[in-house]
């Protein structure tokens, strides 16, 4: 960077007519999948179709409409070269005619140069998606020859490649033996569905926030893993991924660039990052600098096919990064920079106003810039080289030295600092290591955690948090506090502690409701569930440097169910307008289960309660709240017996969610409770949730069970206990859940403590 002066830079040019376009869609742009005979296109479309609420239009039937043939029953009867003729014309009648709002799959089988020029004027403003399976899966599916097969495959894989501008690889296929023998039949689609939306969401440039830790670009002490292709194509241990980094750099070397299957592997490993990892992911490439044409290259054909998070992009060639901008899509593009000498040396102030309108100008989102040849000594200078830079660009800044006797620059850079699986090269650390070097310098404070609220003796948090709190070097604690009176929730929020500060309170029964007026702030979600049971403590500095508390309110009650109907929900039964779902109790958990139904989609909901009032002033609730928020659709009645046959004008419910104590609080004896039969008579079986968890077996849960057997999904309560948890976890601490630890933490303190479980 020494000595530059970035001139001021022309506006950005269009793409290349024949390259991938801008990747940057009008919200309902039509999304068009293409690819070759048993790769998915079919199954990803109408996944697609329902949800992303979009019409599902398949090629080979709107040919048969067009032309009274399927295209394999035209093709027999007049033969290959005639079906390209006619294909052609009914390729362009489908493009014209659904050009917005549609799901389209099944073109490309002519593989024509004119079909080629279609589809290219059609990827200018469209989405196309090369669906991809692995080469053994394709050929099995097709059964031919191998030779015949690795002729055909070629030439489809040129053309699907010249003419898409997305990549998606479909591992559904692939064995797992072990895994498939645990995933009930019908939800084998589950994690293809929300790995392929997600996909789909940020290409359209609204990725959904799966995790409620700090952005991983925030100054907050946030930490990338470092992997490569090698490392993914390996036996890694899939549990590394999700593990509490906040980020993943997956780097490629200049040497992999050019490799003939790169953009296989690339989306490969892509869709196995995004099954096992909910953060970020960061394309890494390591360029050689006497080769920007195959850099440029490698980042349009490639890299911003799968769609990445972000990309770093090397700061040499003004024109090369013009070109990237003009074609990244949505993917955030972060600046990289190495110098030879330690960091905070070699630039001087009168550069820092070219530098900032030169980003300014590239429209770069973050910068990397890295140094070596670094003693320690040289950690404050960078430690300043780094507030320099990020006061006068605006943007994050990633700065440290990389060498092993200058590591405090690394722990001290706050924002995606590296860290690899073991520490290795660089001296890079594992994230405990980073986490407790932290501590040590009072950086990252012992907090104290607890649960408060009636009978909570069989409660299974305390393992679960503790868990995870050891296994990613935080400095916590997990208690749990029986009380029989809500003044001692006050009491305690007041109280000094001993310790760690007392970061904050997971509310159990009876408290949610009570503990509102206490609040300084609630969440929307609790507002309106008008309930809260995760209290985030934080302290506000006033001008006179009096540090206040400030309570913050949340539901993550309704986040745990939520999420459990969602992953169980079959295919089937996907929530359609005519969804009902059937809530079991009408306490808080019923409240939040509501809530969770509403927002999935749902807008038929019945209640069925024992003590007719509670139902009645449940649904009165929620009822006036929709028509506050304007919905004329939602519709919530209450079920008078069990003995009443089921509301002829609504759909037999697939999600049941029973909110009911197994127990009764006190006498601990069980808690006899059915529903009627003929409510579980949905077709399509569905999704059975039961909130509760303890060492019995409801009676609810046993009269579910042997419905299984007709497409009944069960969940039982420690599935929800984890998913609320990793909420939990992620508002109290800031950083991503290591949901492994926290899964098997659950089910090793269930088996000691002989619970009910349905691993």
């Amino acid at each position: 960077m020494s000595g530059s002066h970035p001139p001021s830079l022309p506006s950005t040019p269009c793409p290349d007519p024949e390259g991938p376009g801008c990747r940057r869609y009008n919200a309902d742009a039509t999304i068009l999948l293409v690819g070759s005979f048993g790769a998915g296109k079919k199954t990803l479309g109408l996944i697609a179709s329902v949800a992303l609420r979009r019409r599902f239009i398949d090629f080979d039937e709107f040919f048969r409409g067009q032309i009274k043939y399927s295209p394999q029953e035209f093709i027999a009867d007049h033969g290959f070269k005639r079906y390209r003729e006619v294909v052609i014309k009914v390729s362009q009648d489908v493009l014209t005619k659904y050009q917005t709002g549609c799901v389209v799959s099944g073109l490309g089988f002519a593989a024509s140069p004119a079909q080629r020029q279609l589809l290219v004027a059609f990827a200018q403003h469209h989405p196309i998606v090369y669906v991809r399976r692995s080469k053994a899966d394709l050929q099995h599916f097709v059964g031919i020859n191998p030779d015949t097969f690795d002729h055909i495959y070629e030439l489809e894989n040129l053309f699907f490649e010249s003419c898409s501008n997305f990549d998606f690889f479909n591992i559904t296929q692939e064995p797992n033996h072990q895994a498939e023998s645990q995933i009930h039949a019908s939800l084998k689609l589950k994690e293809l569905e929300r790995i392929f939306v997600a996909f789909l969401h940020r290409i359209f440039g609204n990725p959904h926030k799966q995790i409620a830790s700090a952005d991983p670009f925030s100054a907050t002490h946030t930490y990338a893993l470092g992997l490569s292709l090698n490392q993914l194509e390996t036996d890694l241990d899939a549990e590394i991924l999700d593990a509490g980094a906040d980020a993943i750099y997956l780097t490629l070397n200049y040497e992999e660039f050019s490799r003939e299957d790169i953009l296989v592997k690339l989306s490969r490993c892509m869709t196995i990052l995004r099954k096992h990892t909910r953060v970020p992911i960061i394309l890494d490439a390591r360029t050689d600098p006497e080769k920007d044409s195959s850099y440029l290259k490698f980042l349009e054909t490639v890299a911003l096919r799968v769609a990445p998070d972000a990309f770093t992009c090397v700061l040499r060639n003004k024109e090369i990064v013009r070109r990237i901008y003009a074609t990244k899509g949505h993917s955030k593009m972060i600046a990289v920079h190495h110098q030879t000498g330690p960091l905070g040396f070699g630039m001087a102030p009168s550069e820092i106003p070219h530098i900032r309108m030169w980003f300014e100008d590239l429209g770069f989102e973050a910068l990397r810039i890295t140094g070596q040849h670094a003693v320690p000594e040289d950690a404050l200078a960078c430690i300043a080289f780094r507030g320099i830079l990020t006061s006068a660009l605006n943007i994050p800044v990633i700065a440290y030295n990389t060498d092993p006797e200058e590591r405090t620059s690394i722990l001290l850079n706050p924002t995606l600092s590296p860290i690899q699986i073991s520490p290795g090269q660089n001296s890079i650390s594992s994230l405990r290591d980073m986490q407790h070097a932290l501590s040590s310098l009072s950086l990252r404070p012992n907090k104290l955690f607890k649960i408060v609220g009636q009978d909570l003796r069989h409660s299974l948090s305390p393992a679960m948090h503790n868990a995870a709190y050891a296994a990613c070097g935080l400095p916590h604690r997990y208690e749990y506090d029986e009380i029989q009176r809500f003044g001692e929730i006050e009491a305690i929020l007041k109280a000094p502690s001993f310790g760690g500060f007392l970061g904050g309170l997971i509310i159990s029964l009876p408290f949610k409701n009570d503990v509102l007026p206490l609040l300084d702030d609630i969440s929307p979600d609790a507002r309106d569930i008008n309930a809260v049971n995760t209290v985030v403590l934080e302290h506000k500095v006033e001008p006179n440097g009096v540090r206040t508390p400030f309570y913050r309110g949340y539901n993550t009650d309704y986040i745990g169910i939520k999420d459990c109907v969602h992953s169980h929900l079959s295919p089937a039964n996907a929530i359609r307008g005519g969804s009902t779902a059937l809530i079991i109790g009408a306490g808080g958990m019923a409240h939040a289960a509501v809530y969770a139904c509403y927002q999935l989609g749902v807008r038929q909901i019945f209640v069925y309660n024992r003590t007719l009032s509670n139902a009645q002033k449940l649904a009165r609730y929620y009822n006036v709240w929709a028509k506050s928020k304007g919905d004329k659709i939602f519709h919530l009645d209450v079920l008078q017996s069990i003995k009443d046959p089921w509301p002829s004008d609504f759909r037999l419910p697939t999600i049941v969610i029973s909110c009911i104590p197994g127990r009764h609080v006190g006498t601990q004896s069980p808690v006899v409770f059915q529903v009627s039969d003929a409510w579980l008579e949905s077709p399509t079986g569905g999704v059975f949730v039961e909130v509760g968890y303890g060492p019995w077996k409801t009676s609810l849960m046993e009269q579910v069970t042997p419905w299984s057997m007709k497409g009944w999904v069960i969940v039982d309560g420690l599935k929800v206990l984890v998913k609320q948890g990793i909420t939990q976890y992620e508002l109290f601490t800031q950083r991503p859940a290591p949901i492994h630890v926290m899964r098997r933490a659950v089910q090793e303190e269930a088996i000691k403590k002989g619970y009910f479980h349905m691993w």
